[in-house]
């Protein structure tokens, strides 16, 4: 058996490295982009200690899951100082592997359609409703029912902004959505089988992959995908501020930024302000 490994040991093994190299493959934009990609991350680490940590509160506090004697030396509202650092850490990796993947933030025609963007609240507000009767319907249910409502606001609202940017990127999207949550995967499971942590049988489902249980396993995704579409819509709407009011003949003129110049003046029409020619 592995030996138990406290929480700050989980991130000097598995999590630390990864940023570290993430960070070194990650590509080299212009200072505009640099700023954009730093700002969004920035965003998105705030807004997921603002937005998860009542959730993760609860759920400790209910006993969704514990973590071994020893494992965690500090803690604040029940959260031990590990989770709070994994905030952060699976915000920049899903982050940087985002960039590395590569995505394109420019806006198109049709990217404001309504269908997917009411298609995406409607979905979003039935896994709210969904989620909370399944907490209601089973203790069993409390872990996956809570993670179900705890996203569908989030999905809802990024829908509703961007639906029709994301409905038209799904392989991006997606690929930088599973590939970090891949590899949270296989990290959780190496934790919760050397006993850092581990969750409750009576307030999960009992579903596991592989040992792993299914919702660790929906969490990365859903904690992922709301990273990777925060992050892309961001530039997506400062792409979108770029180009709006700029008068446009074409749709190709719209993605030129050197379109709008000057017309080249008539060399027989007399310069303003010179001398009107005189007849002799």
């Amino acid at each position: 058996m592995l030996p138990t490994l406290t929480y700050l040991q989980f991130h000097l093994v598995f999590s630390l490295p990864v940023v570290a190299a993430l960070w070194y493959l990650a590509p080299r934009y212009d200072i505009v982009r640099r700023r954009r990609a730093t700002a969004g991350i920035a965003i998105l680490v705030a807004i997921a200690y603002v937005y998860t940590t009542p959730w993760i509160s609860y759920m400790i506090r209910r006993g969704a899951w514990s973590y071994a004697d020893g494992a965690v030396l500090v803690r604040a509202l029940s959260i031990p100082l590990g989770e709070y650092l994994f905030f952060t850490i699976q915000t920049v990796v899903t982050g940087f592997a985002l960039h590395l993947i590569g995505f394109d933030p420019t806006f198109r025609e049709g990217d404001f359609d309504r269908a997917p963007r009411i298609a995406g609240v409607v979905a979003g507000l039935a896994m709210v409703g969904g989620g909370l009767w399944l907490v209601t319907l089973d203790p069993s249910y409390l872990y996956l029912g809570g993670l179900i409502a705890w996203v569908g606001p989030v999905f809802a609202l990024q829908w509703a902004v961007g639906g029709g940017y994301l409905i038209r990127t799904p392989r991006m999207w997606l690929a930088a959505t599973l590939i970090p949550a891949a590899y949270f995967w296989v990290a959780d499971r190496i934790a919760i089988g050397m006993g850092t942590w581990g969750l409750s049988p009576e307030l999960t489902s009992g579903i596991a992959v592989l040992g792993l249980p299914i919702e660790e396993m929906l969490f990365f995704a859903s904690a992922g995908v709301m990273t990777v579409n925060g992050l892309v819509l961001f530039e997506w709407v400062l792409d979108w501020n770029d180009r709006r009011g700029r008068p446009t003949e074409s749709p190709a003129d719209a993605f030129d930024r050197e379109s709008e110049t000057e017309p080249e003046p008539d060399p027989a029409e007399p310069k303003r302000g010179s001398p009107d020619p005189v007849d002799d």
